[in-house]
């Protein structure tokens, strides 16, 4: 008998063994023309990069990507509303085969960010991919590969990096204001719910999921709403599963032990 996740596994084998391919590289746009973009992730975190994009008046958003219905829905209505008209996509291998999209947001669940930057750095796109970047070092290791043999710009949505007063704070530290920083302690606190999140059974997807295509290169499992993790009033729940993501180190280390590096 076969062992299911055999395919699972190839996703990010052939991330690596995708590197070696040849790539096309489009039209040359001048400097005025409108970027075409495409978003492919359409939860809280990836329609707050959507609003955002669409107020840059020289960016035309072509397509939004999500494997939930309603969440591909309420992009599409947001979309609308600002004046685009951008087509919904289901599999978003369709986005990196469409030649006339420039550059593309990545805002899945961790576990596909490494796999989905390289193949789209193959596809002649630039890309802005929310943190963190990668689950393990050997996928950022890839994807840093992919963007240097590609020539591609690949911008990791880490607001501490970006933000103007983390950098202010940077250079206090780097102009010795503080004087010589021997010792940093950093924290990070929540609210959640003394009984945490639970443990509830395996059950059927809920409407308009495709849960084969959610956990992409991860092992298969039978639906879990933890798992899923998609809840309008609480903080996803897929984080803290390995499978998908490193708990509180990747899901805020990654600010807070990142900052003082800028």
């Amino acid at each position: 008998m076969e062992d299911p996740n055999t395919d699972r596994r190839q996703f990010l084998r052939s991330a690596g063994v995708a590197l070696t391919t040849s790539l096309f590289t489009g039209d040359v746009r001048g400097a005025n023309d409108r970027v075409a973009a495409a978003f492919i992730g359409m939860g809280r975190m990836g329609r707050s990069n959507l609003e955002y994009a669409m107020r840059q008046p020289n960016l035309q958003v072509m397509a939004v990507c999500d494997v939930y219905r309603p969440n591909l829905e309420a992009a599409m209505a947001k979309a609308g509303e600002k004046g685009h008209s951008p087509r919904a996509i289901h599999d978003f291998r369709e986005i990196l085969a469409d030649r006339s999209v420039d550059i593309v947001n990545i805002s899945t669940p961790d576990h596909w960010h490494a796999y989905m930057t390289v193949e789209a750095c193959k596809a002649g796109k630039d890309v802005y991919v929310e943190k963190p970047v990668c689950v393990v070092v050997e996928e950022g290791q890839k994807m840093v590969e992919a963007a240097r043999k590609y020539n591609r710009v690949v911008q990791a949505g880490t607001m501490q990096r970006s933000a103007v007063h983390f950098q202010q704070a940077c250079d206090i530290v780097r102009r010795g204001e503080l004087g010589k920083v021997t010792f940093v302690r950093t924290w990070n606190y929540g609210n959640s719910p003394a009984e945490g999140i639970g443990n509830p059974p395996d059950s059927d997807p809920p409407p308009g999921l495709d849960w084969d295509m959610w956990l992409g290169p991860a092992p298969m499992r039978p639906f879990n709403r933890n798992r899923f993790g998609v809840d309008p009033k609480e903080f996803s729940y897929f984080r803290w599963f390995w499978d998908y993501a490193g708990g509180m180190m990747t899901d805020w280390g990654v600010h807070w032990l990142g900052t003082g590096t800028n």
